[in-house]
């Protein structure tokens, strides 16, 4: 008598099981990579390009300001890029970490419409920098995005484009910090709108990656 095919949801169920008692567990992995690779990136770049000039006086505030959103990105994305590694898991709660840095950006938007009202929000939400913010956060984030999916390769994630988009988010968010202590761009306004675009284009990137590579 032939054993029976062994079925698909049984076959998720024993790779769920599996996947945490494996060696070289790809959650470690990404840990060990990820962030080491975006610290010698960021250092890199403000070895070469400097740190702003005021970052101990007026700016350093403002550098606060955009190395928290940084943070909150990479804080929400690791999570759910570790959690997605495991074949068929809910992703709630890095959902609500997500849902964290709407809320910080709501609120540097609606500080500044308090403090300096609506008259010249547009010449304040485009600055002098956007193609410099958008092109070199998602530069900074390349390298470490790549180093996280090579290590998310090692799992079975059942959303492979959901997947690498967290981790490009993430990688994103790492790039902010580094790339906020060079930017003298203060305003809370181009801040919400050029750095979030900037990590949308990265996630994007990791996303479209993340479907091609981390199939199974």
């Amino acid at each position: 008598m032939e054993p029976e095919p062994m079925k698909t949801e049984h076959f998720i169920q024993l790779l769920a099981e599996d996947l945490p008692s494996r060696p070289g567990h790809p959650g470690t992995a990404l840990m060990r990579w990820m962030l080491p690779t975006a610290i010698l990136t960021g250092s890199a770049f403000l070895l070469l390009a400097g740190a702003r000039a005021d970052l101990l006086g007026d700016g350093l505030l403002p550098t606060l300001m955009k190395m928290i959103l940084g943070a909150l990105l990479a804080w929400a994305a690791i999570p759910g890029a570790r959690t997605l590694i495991r074949p068929e898991v809910s992703i709630d709660e890095p959902l609500r970490r997500l849902a964290t840095i709407a809320v910080f950006l709501a609120v540097l938007l609606g500080a500044d419409l308090m403090f300096r009202g609506a008259d010249g929000w547009f010449l304040r939400m485009f600055g002098s920098s956007v193609v410099a913010c958008l092109t070199i956060i998602p530069s900074l984030a390349l390298l470490p995005l790549i180093v996280s999916l090579c290590a998310l390769r090692g799992g079975a994630t059942t959303a492979p484009a959901l997947s690498g988009g967290l981790a490009g988010l993430a990688s994103a968010g790492l790039a902010i910090i580094a790339y906020g202590v060079f930017c003298t761009e203060d305003n809370p306004v181009f801040v919400a709108t050029w750095y979030s675009l900037a990590a949308v284009l990265v996630a994007a990137l990791g996303a479209i990656l993340g479907r091609n590579l981390l199939r199974w």
